[in-house]
């Protein structure tokens, strides 16, 4: 279970996959490196791209026909059956930037939509790490608009902070069953790390309560 970036980012790698050439995913959509999805040819023309036998960058033109040959090709495939008609390849260094970037957009998703304004008792970033981390994967893989839309279970569990119940309510379909189970095992972990923030103050209450009932 990560308990830190590097192993969440590991965790995530091995869960996405790591391709460094453009293929179709299961819905056909075009995509690279750890799950990124490309949606037009700007963007993948946007990245770092090199020749896969000479190493060289690629030209614009280059990356537009990659493109264009790619997202012409039938879906369906595993990722590794389109590796035969690239030319191009991303590096790895290249991957993980672009990975640290994506996860850095999805932080600022995620405050927004587990914001004190919505009607939680704490934003994301002060969530338990290991909340943080299951969320994460729950927004790389669905996408943060459907994670803020189609769970409204999952959210009246995190609003509670009751992490066993959201622990029951992060199931996702179509993909591996050991992600679902790491993803339930964080939220889980995440009632063993929490900070008890409601609980001293109802407690100062109640003996405030019953210290005023003995006053003569």
């Amino acid at each position: 279970m990560p308990s830190n970036d590097t192993q969440f980012i590991q965790q995530l790698k091995r869960f996405e996959g790591e391709i460094a050439h453009l293929y179709l995913d299961s819905r056909g959509n075009p995509t690279i490196g750890v799950g990124f999805l490309m949606a037009n040819a700007n963007q993948f023309c946007a990245l770092n791209l090199v020749h896969k036998q000479s190493g060289k960058p690629a030209s614009n033109s280059e990356k537009q026909a990659e493109y264009k040959k790619i997202s012409k090709q039938k879906s369906g495939y595993k990722a590794s059956w389109y590796a035969q008609f690239c030319e191009l390849t991303l590096p790895s260094h290249e991957t993980d930037k672009l990975l640290h970037t994506h996860l850095a957009q999805f932080k600022q998703e995620l405050n927004r939509v587990f914001s004190k304004q919505s009607g939680f008792n704490c934003q994301f970033e002060q969530m338990p790490l290991s909340a943080q981390y299951a969320l994460l994967d729950m927004a790389f893989n669905l996408g943060t608009p459907h994670l803020a839309k189609n769970w409204p279970k999952l959210h009246h569990a995190i609003k509670q902070q009751d992490w066993h119940c959201a622990a029951q309510e992060c199931s996702r379909r179509h993909i591996q069953s050991e992600r679902n189970a790491a993803t339930e095992q964080l939220f889980k972990q995440a009632s063993k790390t929490s900070s008890p923030t409601t609980k001293p103050s109802v407690l100062s209450w109640i003996t405030s309560r019953i210290k005023s009932k003995l006053q003569p």
